[in-house]
């Protein structure tokens, strides 16, 4: 079914013709609209706009999700105005300022709804009557895209903007559960499509470790300094960490490392992946 076809039923008076879809996604200040949603600010953060785009009654805001051809439908919102161009928080040129209004018939599917689309043009903010026919629905998930509560060990897995939100919220949930373990993790370089196999052993367990590997950009590993340091902001964009396996916050040094090597021999993280040791 059409996107638009679909809001129509909650909102009569939206069609293509008096709507722009704001396609977000990663920006030149390396701002993540998917992290700004999972944290609450993706709708004032979107009001900022370098160039006067929001121009119909409507904008309908989707944001892409790395990695697959889907986009994550993020609300509906009237669009009642926009200030001149003014100073915008964290960068250097000036913006407009929108004044977006949610629309709260459509926020049943926010975070929910996800579209396939495939944006041929380098615009991406575009109008409704020129890819309304393109947008269609391809899921509706039972549950809301958010951080929420921390998922279990086995559910984990997140991108270094997902990190960063967590740190910068710290969300309780998550460091106590991350922090009270220690562990074998696995990043995976999904550009090279290789991956590097890590031990969590301090004294904040999973949590420290990721930390460092959010402020250095690589956590102190060779391998992964050859390939993304000095830090590559656009490369480390492309990184997952996920958990194989959950040690007891008393395990000694020398189970950690077996453990390590274990994980490094299966997944050949030595021959074909970012590990040198």
């Amino acid at each position: 079914m059409k996107l638009f076809d679909y809001l129509k039923m909650v909102i009569p008076d939206l069609t293509p013709d008096n709507s722009k879809v704001h396609l977000a996604q990663l920006n030149d200040y390396k701002e993540d609209p998917l992290v700004k949603f999972r944290e609450g600010t993706f709708d004032a953060w979107q009001c900022w706009q370098k160039r006067l785009e929001f121009s119909r009654r409507y904008v309908v805001s989707l944001i892409r999700v790395p990695g697959t051809g889907t986009w994550l439908f993020a609300g509906v919102f009237l669009q009642i105005g926009h200030s001149e161009k003014q100073a915008c928080p964290d960068r250097e040129e000036q913006y407009y300022q929108y004044r977006l209004q949610i629309v709260p018939a459509g926020e049943e599917y926010a975070g929910r709804m996800y579209i396939s689309f495939r944006n041929t043009a380098r615009n991406f903010i575009r109008r409704g009557d020129s890819i309304g026919n393109d947008l269609i629905v391809n899921e509706i998930s039972p549950v809301r895209l958010t951080f929420g509560e921390f998922p279990g060990y086995r559910n984990v897995i997140l991108d270094m903007n997902s990190i960063g939100a967590i740190l910068r919220l710290n969300l309780q949930s998550w460091r106590t559960a991350l922090s009270v373990v220690k562990g074998i993790y696995v990043l995976t370089d999904r550009d090279e499509g290789k991956l590097y196999i890590g031990q969590a052993g301090g004294s904040e367990g999973i949590w420290g470790r990721w930390k460092d590997y959010f402020d250095s950009g690589h956590g102190g590993n060779v391998g992964l300094k050859e390939t993304f340091g000095p830090r590559d902001e656009q490369r480390l964009q492309n990184i997952t960490f996920a958990i194989l396996e959950v040690l007891d916050p008393n395990a000694e040094d020398g189970e950690i490392n077996r453990r390590e090597t274990h994980w490094k021999q299966i997944l050949l993280s030595r021959e074909f992946g970012h590990n040198r040791n």
